[in-house]
C-alpha cells in the first residue's frame, strides 16, 4: 500500500512487539516525539520514522542484506533517500539487480561515539524493486555519488520499498 509503512511498538507489557499497518505522516511523528520518548524492552529508547528517516539520509554508507543461495550476506552500498524508500545503485546484470528484485531484503545504517557510549541504529526491512522510469533514473542519478561505480559503468537502479523502519538510539548505562 503506498504511503504506508509498518512500525514495531512494544506493547509495555513486557510482551512481544506487535505491528501496526496504517498511513502516517511525518508531522504525526514529529508530534508524537515531542511529547514521549518510546523505550523498547531493553530500555533502549524507539526513534520515531522522521528521525530514522533523517539519520538515513546523514550517512552515504550503509549495508545491504539479503539472502543468497540460503546465506546470509550483507554488502556495503551507496544510498539515498526518497521520501521512505531506500535508493540503490549498481552494477547492470550483477547480482544485486537480478536477484533481489522482489525479493525481502534489509538496510541498516548506524553510527556510534564510543567516547561518550552513544550512538544509534536503523533498520529497513522491505522488498527491493528494480527502478525503471526515466524522470526517477535522471534525479537519482544527479543526487548519488557511488564512488564504487567507475565512470561510464552501465548501472541499475534498485530501491527497498520498507515493510518496517526501526530505529534505536544507545546510551551508555553505567
Amino acid at each position: 500500500m503506498p504511503g504506508s509503512y509498518a512500525r514495531s511498538r512494544h506493547t509495555g507489557d513486557g510482551g512481544p512487539c506487535r505491528r501496526r499497518r496504517r498511513p502516517r505522516t511525518l508531522a504525526a511523528d514529529a508530534e508524537e516525539a515531542s511529547v514521549t520518548k518510546v523505550t523498547d524492552r531493553h530500555g533502549l529508547e524507539v526513534l520515531p520514522l522522521n528521525q530514522c528517516l533523517s539519520l538515513l539520509r546523514s550517512r552515504p554508507l550503509g549495508r545491504l542484506a539479503y539472502q543468497a543461495a540460503g546465506t546470509p550476506v550483507v554488502v556495503p552500498v551507496n544510498h539515498l533517500v526518497d521520501g521512505s524508500t531506500v535508493v540503490l545503485r549498481t552494477l547492470a546484470g550483477g547480482k544485486l539487480d537480478v536477484g533481489l528484485a522482489g525479493k525481502p531484503v534489509a538496510f541498516q545504517l548506524d553510527d556510534h561515539d564510543p567516547a561518550r557510549g552513544t550512538g544509534w541504529s536503523v533498520l529497513v526491512q522491505g522488498r527491493a524493486e528494480i527502478v525503471d522510469d526515466p524522470e526517477l533514473l535522471a534525479r537519482y542519478d544527479d543526487k548519488l555519488d557511488s564512488w564504487a561505480i567507475p565512470d561510464g559503468t552501465e548501472v541499475s537502479w534498485l530501491r527497498i520499498v520498507p515493510d518496517e523502519v526501526s530505529g534505536r538510539r544507545l546510551r551508555r548505562t553505567s
